[in-house]
């Protein structure tokens, strides 16, 4: 008798799904249809386990699929090509706002750069100050290396040795 109302109950289920849910499996089987997939039974994964599946709705038969003849061309989509922007004579208007993205590099070689005939900044023996990391040291200068822009020095405090490039040493 428990076995005879179950399956009375699910039918009744199955009925009002059916009716609910008609117009979507209309749509659902169409679209099936158009992509080429063969309607069939399916469980239904997301119902908690325990619960009664509810019997498959026997679907309406559809007519078969038509096949489109091999005559019509499928449309694929295609992008317009842009025609070619016609170069412009002055300077182009400025979009974003701060400096220039290569503003900030030519500037700092510009500056550090110095010219063939300018001598070199620092002499050997002279005393200058120097930053690395937080502090600033004082220094007398043991070499200079004009083409790689940099000083040796020789801390005046403990002695040891620093090689630090021309923008970081000030005369003291």
């Amino acid at each position: 008798m428990q076995n005879d109302m179950k399956s009375t109950i699910q039918a009744a289920v199955a009925e009002e799904v059916g009716k609910a849910m008609g117009r979507q499996l209309e749509l659902l089987e169409k679209i099936a249809q158009f992509l080429g997939i063969e309607p069939g039974p399916t469980r239904v994964a997301s119902a908690p386990k325990g619960t009664p599946v509810p019997a498959p709705v026997p679907a309406p038969v559809p007519a078969p699929a038509r096949k489109r003849p091999s005559s019509v061309p499928v449309r694929k989509r295609v992008r317009p090509q842009a025609a070619p922007k016609p170069a412009k004579a002055g300077p182009a208007p400025q979009k974003s706002r701060g400096r220039p993205r290569g503003a900030g590099r030519a500037a700092t070689v510009a500056a550090t750069s110095p010219s063939p005939e300018t001598p070199v900044p620092y002499e050997e023996g002279q005393e200058v100050r120097y930053k690395q990391g937080r502090g600033a040291f004082t220094a007398k200068v043991k070499a200079v290396d004009a083409k790689a822009k940099t000083v040796t020095m020789e801390r005046v405090s403990d002695g040891k040795q620093v090689v630090r490039p021309f923008d970081k040493v000030t005369p003291a």
